[in-house]
């Protein structure tokens, strides 16, 4: 596969994920976030198999069951996107969607920052661009000192849970079938957000077609579309392109919250906005440092 077409794949995922912002709020209105997300991820994963039986019977790939590594990289990544998905539903539901697509896109600062405890280094330009996101961050949220609103407080525990989620993608990417990767992460997210609706009394069973819509919807296209070609996305583009393109989401997120809900972001909004774009895109400028580089005095 190209770069040019690995790009387009992610630019089309980023697409999906703005837009289904709008599915992930409109169901609130009939369930809640834990079962929401069981049922999503379930469905998400069920229209993969498919895909996998007729890679498999083509020769596409072997037939083989899953590795144990494989295995356990998914329930990993599963149950890294149960805690971003199921903070990032939470909160969406006392936010905007133009708000919960900006500080999700804050994934983008954390990767590098995350990778410092991973003994990586970046050169100093890096903190610019992560002090320009907070600050852009500070504006959206409408903070007024420390306090943050609650909705805005759970996408950002969210945010931070997608950026480890993307580190473990990278890495599983290269060395695994990417459809079973990603149909097994699917399931793991699926358990421990049926597990976790139980606990919450949250529904356990859907029954109408306006529950079941807003799954199906959500389930097909930010699911099994959408993070699948993130997978095969990334297996070709380079990280920091792959980083930009994705980020796109909180573009396509604040326009279909306009048109679908008529948010309107305020000046100090749109402001904020602006700033947590720019260090998002700033933060591709400083790559990790070479070890060499590291070793010279």
């Amino acid at each position: 596969m190209t770069i040019t077409r690995a790009n387009f794949i992610l630019l089309l995922a980023a697409f999906i994920w703005g837009v289904s912002f709008i599915f992930q709020k409109a169901a609130m209105d009939y369930m809640g976030p834990m079962s929401f997300n069981a049922f999503r991820f379930l469905f998400g994963g069920l229209v993969l198999l498919p895909l996998i039986s007729w890679r498999n019977n083509k020769g596409l790939k072997t037939q083989s069951p899953p590795s144990p590594a494989l295995i356990k990289g998914s329930i990993l990544a599963g149950a890294l996107i149960f805690a971003g998905a199921g903070f990032q539903q939470s909160g969406i539901q006392y936010t905007t969607i133009g708000n919960t697509g900006f500080i999700t896109g804050l994934y983008i600062v954390f990767v590098p920052v995350i990778s410092l405890f991973t003994g990586q280094r970046y050169k100093n330009g890096l903190w610019l661009a992560v002090a320009l996101a907070c600050m852009g961050l500070y504006l959206l949220s409408g903070m007024d000192g420390l306090n943050m609103a609650y909705g805005d407080f759970l996408v950002l525990m969210g945010a931070v849970f997608w950026a480890f989620h993307v580190i473990i993608v990278d890495h599983m990417s290269d060395h695994h079938d990417q459809i079973k990767f990603a149909a097994l992460q699917f399931f793991a997210c699926a358990a421990l957000s049926y597990l976790a609706a139980l606990y919450m009394n949250d529904k356990v069973l859907l029954f109408t077609f306006d529950e079941w819509k807003w799954v199906l919807a959500s389930g097909f296209f930010a699911v099994a579309l959408g993070y699948s070609m993130q997978v095969i996305g990334q297996t070709t583009s380079p990280p920091a392109q792959a980083a930009v393109i994705m980020s796109l989401e909180a573009v396509f997120a604040a326009i279909a919250g306009y048109l679908y809900y008529d948010e309107i972001l305020e000046p100090r909004a749109l402001t904020g906005c602006g700033l947590m774009f720019a260090g998002c895109l700033m933060t591709q400028f400083f790559p990790p440092l070479p070890q060499k580089t590291l070793e010279t005095p």
